[in-house]
Parts: structure tokens; C-alpha cells; sequence
């Protein structure tokens, strides 16, 4: 038995504050690796059968972090066979079990990776958001044996959680040239009836999205996996390029989802339909789907289908903002429009040379209520929680740069947390504030930017909430009564450094 001990770990009803303590020790313990976490967890498996999955999965992320950190010594450290035993005795209901199957396709070894298609064939991991990540070191790296994985992973087709991500392999290996021909060629008559069946399913969803359940999260998870292989179904059969996969592009082509709709339009001009490059055309006005069916079209050949307005820098500004927004974890739909208000080329944090900003209005109808902000693209893609709509161009602009900037001497402290330093510097600049006319002066937190420090406050101002901040010479506030979506005290910090930042790196004003 290992020296190391997973007491209190895998003890039967574990104390889990006294797991975390055991946790930290572990984590703060510089000269425990992962690799030797799991040589020992592999000797001790049997204790994983009773052991608490919350605590279990708390002890896998440190054994992957901790791994991690040295990856390439510490991935050869480890025994392939110590992860398998790891994982034949691991609950199911663990949720990071998915991190041990990854580090097997990190080593990308014949060994690990056989013993990872087993795995993944035998107990296929809880979503496929799981299973992209497990399999992304593949896509990575050149140097692992691909007849250990293909064709036998392809088994796992039949498994809704994997079908996305072991499809999206089988492509890559086939764009770089790593295969003659694509993987599952063989298996083009079970892939035209999956799309088919996915289509069908996402068909229902648009008559009654109840279908895929009540519960908000349920049903984007549902949706999520769904769109996800049905992309990666059209983008494999159009590598396959067999004809008898047009009857259900075809039939894929008709459904609402843009995302959907693109890659059955790109897998059919591949195929050489007509259908499928007029689509294309279509889909490149559409700024959610505007970026993706420009790409099908240059990868084709077909650029001249492309309408030169649709290539232009606030063409893609839109579709950048657009397709953001689409995401699952943003609002999960495309909005009803979008239009670039305002650009600037400047001087921008963390970029040493001008990038062109853009500012972009979106907005959702939804029937008796209406949505809209303004987001910004280029250096980054990003939409405030708060309403910025009604701020003049240059504090859009400022808000964002101090939301996006990352510095280590950048930071707030709450009020709750402040020593008593730092009390003393809140005093003059409360005292400032009361006696320059706000009233109900609060302190929320203290910002350090740089060699700097700014106090913010919530106030009352000629009768109107607001927030505050200040540094003694400058002072700015927002009001925050009546509004539905206020700026909070965090949003008003990132405007104060937002503009010191701007005015430093653009001094002579930003550039239309």
C-alpha cells in the first residue's frame, strides 16, 4: 500500500469538511504529483466503490490539475492500467470521471488510447460537452497511433453523448491529412438514418419545443446535444460525399436553425447541389450565420456567391456579436437585428498595437416585450448585464476596456473585507462626496488601479439613487433609479479605469 493516505477521502459517509481540509493538504503539498495520486488511488480503487462521489470527484480535479501542471514529465509517469482500474470502480455518478479518461488521450499512447475507447465504449461519459473534452487532446496533436482509435471508437456512434465529439475527430483527421479517407466512410448508410432521426427530433422541437422537456437548463442541454450532431453529422457526410446522403441534407436544410441550416447548405454544395450554394448565398445576410457560410464558401471555391457587402469589417463585427449572443450560455438564440453604432480604431488593453472597435446594438422582440443593448467586438466579443444604451460612445467604449483589462494590481476589495487602512482611505472620500451634495452616502468597495485608489459608493443624488465613484480629483456617477437593468458598483469601477486607460493609451482622443 502507498505511504499516501485517502483517509478521510474514501472513508463510507465522509465528513466533507474535513475531506476539503484533506483536499487542500493535498493541493498545498508541492511534492505530491498527480502521477503518484494515482498510482496510490489505483492501489486503494476498492475504496472508491462506497466512497462519497462528491468528495471523489473533488479528489480527481486535483489529481488532473495537479497533473497538468507538468504535463509532459508527468503524463509519462503515469501507468495507463492505474487510470483503467481507477475507472472500472469508479460510481457513476462521479462527475469528474471524465477528467482520468482525458489525461489517457493527453498521454496518447497505444496503450491509453485502447484502453480509453474501451472505457469510453463500455460507460460512455454524462454529456457531450464531457466527451468533446475528453477527446480534444486528439485534435491537438499529430503523434498518436489512429489506428488504435479509428475505427473501433466508432462504436460509441450509437451513444448520443459521444456521436458529436467522435465525428468531429474522425473530420479533423481527415482535413489534416492524417487518413486516406474519412473514418466512417463505411458507415454512411447508419449516418444518413442518425441525421435523419436528429432532424426529425429537432423538426418536433420547432412545433413545440415542451418536447425536449419543461425546465429551462434541461431543455438547452437537450437542444445543445441535438444541434451539436446534427453539425457534425452534415459536416462528415460532406466529406464522405456520398449521393445518397441528399435525400436528408435536404430534409435537414428546411429546419429553422441557422447553425443547422449551414452546415446541410455546405455539405450539399459539396455534393455539388445547386440548393445547397444558393442557401449559402442566403445564409451569408444573416448575421448569426453570416461568418460560417462565408467560410463553406471560400473552402469551396464559391466566394463569388458571397456578396461583397456581407465581407466588410461591420459585416463581421454584426456577425461576431450575433453569433456570441446565439451561444447556449449567452441567450441562446439569434437576436431579431443587430447594427454597428460606432467604431473607433485605437489603442486597446493587453494589444500593443490600434485594433478597430466596434460598438454593436442587438436587439430581441419578443412579441409584447422588447430587449437591447449595445455589445462590443473586436479585440473581444462581449455584452454588459447592464443597460449601457443610453451612455455617450466614449463611456461604452471606457466601461468595456475596464471590464476587459486583467492586471494584477487591478482588483476591488468589497466593503465587508476591508482592513483598517483601508478604512481610512474610504473616510475623506465619504466625507468629499456628503459634502459636494450626495446623500445616503454607502461604501461598496475600494479599487485599486495600479498606483491608484477609487472609492465607489451607492448614493442618493437630487432624489435619485445612484452609484458613485471617486478618487478625491475625479468623480462619476450613474444613475441607477428606474432603470430595469442598473449599473452596479462593479460596472461603474470598470468605467473610472476604463477611461484613465483610454486617455493614457490614445492621448490625443479616439479615432473615428
Amino acid at each position: 500500500m502507498s505511504e499516501i493516505s485517502f483517509d478521510p477521502l474514501l472513508s463510507p459517509g465522509a465528513d466533507p469538511v474535513q475531506a476539503g481540509v484533506t483536499l487542500k493538504q493535498f493541493a498545498d503539498d508541492a511534492e505530491l504529483s498527480g502521477p503518484a495520486l494515482i498510482a496510490a488511488l489505483a492501489e486503494d480503487s476498492e475504496r472508491l466503490i462506497d466512497a462519497d462521489p462528491a468528495i471523489t470527484g473533488g479528489l480527481l480535479r486535483l489529481i488532473h490539475l495537479k497533473t497538468l501542471r507538468d504535463e509532459g514529465d508527468a503524463l509519462l509517469q503515469i501507468n495507463p492500467e492505474s487510470i483503467r482500474q481507477i475507472m472500472v470502480t469508479l460510481s457513476p455518478e462521479v462527475s469528474n470521471r471524465h477528467l482520468m479518461l482525458q489525461l489517457l488521450a493527453m498521454m496518447r499512447s497505444d496503450e491509453s488510447l485502447a484502453i480509453l475507447v474501451q472505457q469510453l465504449v463500455e460507460l460512455p461519459p454524462k454529456g457531450w460537452m464531457a466527451s468533446a473534452q475528453i477527446l480534444s487532446p486528439l485534435m491537438q496533436h499529430r503523434d498518436w497511433p489512429i489506428d488504435v482509435v479509428f475505427p473501433a471508437i466508432l462504436d460509441c456512434m450509437g451513444e448520443p453523448s459521444l456521436a458529436a465529439p467522435v465525428l468531429d475527430l474522425a473530420g479533423h483527421v481527415t482535413r489534416t491529412h492524417q487518413v486516406d479517407s474519412h473514418p466512417a466512410r463505411e458507415r454512411v448508410a447508419a449516418l444518413n438514418a442518425l441525421l435523419g432521426q436528429v432532424a426529425g427530433r429537432l423538426a418536433r422541437f420547432e412545433e413545440d419545443p415542451r418536447s425536449f422537456g419543461t425546465e429551462v437548463d434541461q431543455v438547452q442541454a437537450v437542444l445543445g446535444e441535438a444541434v451539436a450532431l446534427a453539425v457534425s453529422l452534415c459536416d462528415a457526410i460532406g466529406l464522405i460525399g456520398d449521393e445518397s446522403s441528399i435525400g436528408e441534407l435536404n430534409k435537414t436544410l428546411d429546419l429553422k436553425h441557422r447553425r443547422v441550416q449551414c452546415e446541410a447548405a455546405g455539405a450539399l454544395a459539396k455534393l455539388g447541389q445547386e440548393n445547397g450554394r444558393e442557401r449559402l448565398a442566403e445564409l451569408a445576410g444573416e448575421p448569426a450565420a453570416r461568418l460560417r457560410a462565408i467560410a463553406y464558401a471560400d473552402e469551396l471555391g464559391l466566394q463569388e456567391l458571397i456578396d461583397d457587402v456581407h465581407r466588410e469589417p461591420s459585416a463581421t463585427a454584426e456577425a461576431e456579436m450575433a453569433l456570441w449572443l446565439t451561444q447556449p450560455q449567452q441567450m441562446g438564440v439569434p437576436p431579431t437585428g443587430v447594427e454597428v453604432v460606432d467604431s473607433r480604431r485605437m489603442l486597446w488593453p493587453s494589444f500593443n498595437d490600434p485594433v478597430d472597435v466596434f460598438l454593436v446594438r442587438f436587439e430581441y422582440n419578443f412579441g409584447e416585450k422588447q430587449y437591447s443593448n449595445i455589445g462590443i467586438t473586436g479585440p473581444t466579443v462581449f455584452a454588459m448585464s447592464c443597460d449601457v444604451a443610453d451612455l455617450p460612445p466614449e463611456d461604452i467604449y471606457a466601461m468595456y476596456a475596464g471590464w476587459h483589462a486583467d492586471h494584477q494590481d487591478i482588483f476591488t476589495v468589497p466593503s465587508k473585507e476591508f482592513n483598517e487602512a483601508q478604512r481610512r482611505i474610504i473616510e475623506p472620500l465619504q466625507t468629499y462626496l456628503e459634502r459636494v451634495g450626495y446623500e445616503d452616502v454607502k461604501v461598496d468597495c475600494l479599487g485599486f488601479f495600479l498606483d491608484e485608489t477609487a472609492a465607489v459608493f451607492t448614493a442618493v443624488r437630487s432624489e435619485k439613487a445612484c452609484v458613485v465613484v471617486t478618487d478625491g480629483l475625479e468623480t462619476i456617477d450613474l444613475p441607477t433609479a428606474g432603470r430595469l437593468r442598473p449599473p452596479g458598483p462593479e460596472d461603474l469601477f470598470n468605467l473610472y479605469k476604463g477611461r484613465k486607460m483610454l486617455r493614457t493609451f490614445n492621448p490625443s482622443g479616439l479615432s473615428d
